[in-house]
C-alpha cells in the first residue's frame, strides 16, 4: 500500500546534490570533442556534398555548442554521441536549404570564398570556446547578426535586380523580414532553453524524492503543487521563481500549475519539455520507460521538443518515443500512466519480470519467481493501491502460477500437481 508525505515536512529524501549528467564541466566537454568532432566532421562532409563540404567544421562546432546548452537532460555518453550525431545531420541540412535558397534568390552560382580551410581540431575546440564564453546571446550580438543578415540580403537583392523584376526585391526583403522575425523568436526559446538546462543543471538545485511506496506532495514557490508517485524525483533550480519556472522529473507525477503568472511553466522529462500555464496534467517519464506521456486533465499543455511542440488539451493525451514526433496514447497507455492518481495500479500485457519491479514500486513488496522461465509471462491487471491482495491475485489470474512462501520469501510458483488437478 501506498502512503503519502508532504516533502515540506522533511520526511521525504532532499538531496541537495544535482543529477548524475555526463556532461558535467567544459573538460568532460574537451574530452568527448576530442573523441567525436573526425567523425562527426566526416558525416557533415557526407551530408553537405562536394559543393557545400567547406560548411562542415561550422556545422559540426555549432553541434557540440548546442550540446553544451542541452547538457542537463544527457546522463550517458551515448546519448551525448546520439544527440552530435542527430543535430549535426539536422543542421547540415538546414545549411544546405539555406545555401539553396541564397542561390536561387540570387539567381546565380556563388562559392563560399570566405573559408580558406579547415580549421584544425585545437581552432575548432578555440571557436567552441568562444562560443560558449562569447556574448553569442547579448543584445549587441544579435544586432550584429540581423545588421549581417540584412547586409547579405542587400547583396543578393542587387545581383538579383540587374536584369530581373522590379518585384523580387519587395519579395525578398519579405522573405528576409519574416527569417528575421523568425530568428528572433527562435533564440529567444533557445536562450530560455538554454537558461533552463543551465540551472538545473547546476550543483546547488534542490531534489525531492520519494522511495517505493511512498507518494509525495511538494508546493513550488509559485504555488505550483506536485504530487509525485514512488521512486520519483523533482529537481528544483535553486533560483525557481518568477523568471525560471523549470523543474526536472524522473518518475511519475501530478503537477497543478498557479495560474494567472506571466511566465509559463515548464517541465523537463527526458529529451521532452511539457509547457502550460494554469492547469493541471500528469506526466510519466521513469528511466526504464518506453516513452513519456502527458496526460491533460485541465487546461492545454504543450508537448515536445525545442520549437516542434503539439498542444494536447484536456482528457487528451501523448506519448512521446525517443527521437520520434508524438502520437495519441491509447487508453491502456494512459491509464498506465495516470490510473495512480485515482488509486488504481494498471498493468497491460506486461512480461512478469517488469511487474515485479511494479510491486516494489507500488506496495514495498519484494517478490520472487520459480522458476525464472515464467518471468516473460504476461499479466495484465487492475488493482487497488490499498490492496496488496487484489494485485497478487491479477499475477494469479493472468499467468496461471500460484502466491505463496518459501521461508520468509514471498514467490509466484507453479501450481503443485494438486491444486492443477482440483481445477481441471
Amino acid at each position: 500500500m501506498s502512503t503519502t508525505f508532504d516533502a515540506r515536512d522533511g520526511d521525504g529524501v532532499l538531496d541537495p546534490s544535482p543529477n548524475n549528467v555526463a556532461l558535467a564541466d567544459e573538460e568532460t566537454l574537451h574530452r568527448t570533442f576530442l573523441t567525436e568532432y573526425a567523425a562527426l566532421t566526416a558525416e557533415a562532409r557526407a551530408d553537405l556534398g562536394t559543393e557545400a563540404i567547406v560548411l562542415a567544421p561550422k556545422v559540426v562546432e555549432g553541434a557540440f555548442v548546442r550540446a553544451w546548452d542541452a547538457r542537463a537532460k544527457f546522463r550517458t555518453p551515448a546519448e551525448v554521441h546520439q544527440f552530435l550525431v542527430e543535430d549535426v545531420h539536422h543542421a547540415a541540412a538546414r545549411a544546405l536549404s539555406r545555401r539553396v535558397a541564397a542561390r536561387r534568390f540570387a539567381g546565380h552560382e556563388h562559392a563560399d570564398a570566405h573559408v580558406t580551410h579547415d580549421p584544425s581540431p585545437d581552432e575548432a575546440w578555440a571557436h567552441i570556446q568562444h562560443a560558449l564564453h562569447g556574448e553569442a546571446h547579448s543584445p549587441q550580438a544579435l544586432a550584429e547578426q540581423a545588421a549581417a543578415s540584412r547586409h547579405g540580403a542587400a547583396e543578393h537583392i542587387n545581383v538579383a535586380t540587374h536584369e530581373g523584376s522590379p518585384w523580387i526585391p519587395l519579395i525578398l526583403g519579405a522573405v528576409v523580414l519574416a527569417g528575421l522575425l523568425g530568428l528572433a523568436a527562435f533564440m529567444t526559446r533557445m536562450s530560455a532553453d538554454a537558461r533552463f538546462a543551465k540551472a538545473l543543471a547546476a550543483p546547488d538545485v534542490r531534489v525531492v524524492s520519494s522511495t517505493a511506496g511512498r507518494i509525495g506532495i511538494v508546493t513550488l514557490d509559485d504555488g505550483t503543487t506536485a504530487r509525485f508517485a514512488p521512486e520519483t524525483k523533482i529537481t528544483i533550480p535553486k533560483n525557481f521563481g518568477p523568471e525560471m519556472r523549470a523543474v526536472r522529473l524522473e518518475g511519475n507525477a501530478v503537477f497543478t500549475v498557479k495560474p494567472g503568472l506571466e511566465k509559463q511553466f515548464h517541465v523537463f522529462a527526458k529529451d521532452v519539455d511539457v509547457v502550460a500555464k494554469g492547469t493541471s496534467f500528469t506526466v510519466g517519464a521513469y528511466p526504464n520507460d518506453s516513452a513519456v506521456v502527458v496526460v491533460t486533465h485541465e487546461g492545454t499543455v504543450a508537448v515536445g521538443r525545442a520549437k516542434d511542440l503539439v498542444d494536447v488539451t484536456a482528457g487528451n493525451a501523448l506519448l512521446v518515443p525517443p527521437h520520434s514526433a508524438g502520437r495519441a496514447a491509447t487508453a491502456a497507455e494512459r491509464e498506465e500512466v495516470d490510473g495512480w492518481r485515482t488509486g488504481t495500479l494498471a498493468i497491460n500485457d506486461k512480461p512478469l519480470r517488469d511487474v515485479l519491479d511494479s510491486f516494489y514500486r507500488w506496495y514495498g513488496l519484494h517478490l520472487s519467481v520459480s522458476p525464472d522461465s515464467v518471468l516473460t509471462r504476461k499479466v495484465t491487471l487492475r488493482a487497488s493501491l490499498d490492496s496488496t491482495r487484489q494485485a497478487l491475485r491479477g499475477v494469479e489470474q493472468s499467468t496461471g502460477l500460484e502466491f505463496g512462501y518459501a521461508g520468509q520469501n514471498m514467490v509466484f510458483h507453479l501450481p503443485s500437481a494438486t491444486a492443477a488437478a482440483k481445477k481441471r
